[in-house]
């Protein structure tokens, strides 16, 4: 009898094959690659953050004084377009110099461009560290013994006195105050040239 529309399903069967897994096996003395399993949204994190980050240095770049800029060694077309945007003073128009700056710094290499900065701003920081640095840092770092030392070597030092600046300097490095250092280095430097 033919089977006709109004017939359960049921009655017709459907058979699905069964398929077999596949199993890769690698070529012997082929190196399997790693995969880069970056996401998509870490590598837009990542791009936020450059982004940010160039942004921050456009910034600062707008706002140091023409000495230090006309000293960061920059191209003439940076020199340009960060004076273009110092003359500025419309919120809108200044976000949109400000890409302009970015797009013109993207080529740069950022950590070379703030170690510039870096070097204007504090030309300290790099300096080579000087006989008295280093005794001080010795003195800091250690106890009597290294006083002793540091007087049996130079005669003419007050070692009450040394004692007393290094307390203080003790004392002064809990409260991050820069003045007893500073203190203290100068009676060593004094010290130092006495003899």
């Amino acid at each position: 009898m033919p089977k006709t529309a109004l017939e359960p399903r049921a009655a017709r069967a459907i058979v699905l094959p069964v398929r077999k897994p596949i199993l890769v096996v690698p070529e012997p003395g082929a190196e399997a690659e790693e995969e880069d399993l970056t996401s998509r949204t870490d590598l837009r994190n990542e791009r936020k953050r450059s982004e940010a980050a160039w942004a921050e240095f456009s910034k600062t770049l707008v706002t140091i004084s023409e000495r230090h800029l006309l000293r960061m060694e920059l191209s003439e077309a940076v020199l340009s377009v960060v004076q273009d945007a110092r003359r500025i003073s419309s919120p809108g128009a200044k976000a949109r110099a400000l890409r302009l700056v970015r797009q013109e710094l993207r080529g740069l290499d950022l950590g070379l461009l703030r170690e510039r900065l870096e070097d204007l701003s504090h030309p300290s920081a790099r300096r080579a560290s000087t006989p008295a640095d280093d005794w001080r840092r010795k003195l800091l770092d250690g106890g009597e013994t290294e006083l002793a030392a540091f007087v049996e070597e130079h005669p003419r030092a007050d070692r009450q006195r040394l004692r007393t600046l290094l307390r203080n300097a003790r004392k002064a490095a809990a409260a991050s105050s820069n003045k007893a250092l500073g203190i203290l280095t100068q009676a060593l430097r004094d010290a130092l040239s006495a003899g």
